[in-house]
């Protein structure tokens, strides 16, 4: 865990989110998922393996 830290932009790997630009802004390290915000009002939990680094 820890590939992503707060502050990264990130997208979806599948779902409706996918190709958005989103924001990691929280880790819970106890679930092992990012929390990730998305045009600054919707939010959603990701595993690891669900999220990729924007580029």
């Amino acid at each position: 865990m820890n590939t992503f830290s707060i502050g990264d932009g990130v997208t979806t790997t599948d779902g409706p989110m996918k190709g958005q630009y989103g924001t990691v802004v929280y880790l819970d390290e106890k679930e092992q998922k990012y929390l990730v915000r998305f045009a600054g009002t919707q939010q959603m939990y990701y595993p690891e393996d669900e999220i990729v680094a924007w580029t």
